[in-house]
């Protein structure tokens, strides 16, 4: 749920063609292409997808005052679009999209100290889920992502928030249906029925 690739993210070495061979090869059914603040990349890598047969759904990590979103079901202009949360919720409305806030805990506690509890609130009523487990973040950081999950009593989702190739699948999510298309994935969101893992988990 949370993969970056070179054709839009600089920060990424992944190139978009590898992606069918990375996530069979990390045990994952799909994969979904978030590059930071524009589509370009995920409409690349879900093209590569449709060809090799192997699903990559398209997302896009968007930068706001209060972090990085992951946003689900929104096209976004390609270049950098960055927004203020409060526009990006508006847009997130009117196209029927959803947020998941991204590694909200890299930092524990930066969030509330940063922008006060009120509207910490505030932002996570207006989303569908918490990233509660992220491959770049420490243990420490996915727990208190996973409790500020819970005390909003929001699903968890997870990603490995790859930008080289051996990071894919560090982190991923479990959905309880398959999911096929786009208009699933956002019900499965919307209705919580998922979880965020990582591989160590598999054996529970």
């Amino acid at each position: 749920m949370h993969v970056h690739t070179n054709v839009s993210s600089p920060c990424s070495l992944i190139d978009p063609t590898r992606l069918p061979d990375l996530g069979s090869a990390a045990g994952i059914d799909a994969l979904c292409v978030t590059e930071h603040d524009d589509t370009l990349g995920a409409d690349v890598a879900a093209r590569i997808g449709r060809e090799r047969g192997f699903p990559i759904f398209k997302g896009v990590e968007i930068f706001t005052e209060l972090g990085d979103m992951l946003v689900f079901g929104l096209e976004v202009p390609n270049g950098t679009w960055k927004t203020p949360f409060d526009e990006l919720v508006a847009a997130c409305r009117a196209a029927g999209a959803v947020i998941v806030p991204a590694h909200p805990c890299r930092i524990p506690d930066e969030l509330v100290s940063k922008h006060g509890r009120e509207r910490v609130d505030e932002m996570l009523d207006a989303c569908v889920a918490v990233e509660t487990h992220n491959g770049g973040c420490t243990p420490g950081g996915n727990e208190a992502a996973m409790k500020l999950a819970a005390d909003h009593r929001l699903p968890g989702i997870g990603g490995s928030d790859a930008h080289h190739e051996f990071q894919v699948g560090r982190c991923y999510t479990v959905f309880e249906d398959d999911i096929a298309t786009t208009a699933e994935l956002l019900e499965a969101l919307r209705e919580g029925r998922c979880r965020g893992a990582c591989p160590v988990d598999r054996r529970r």
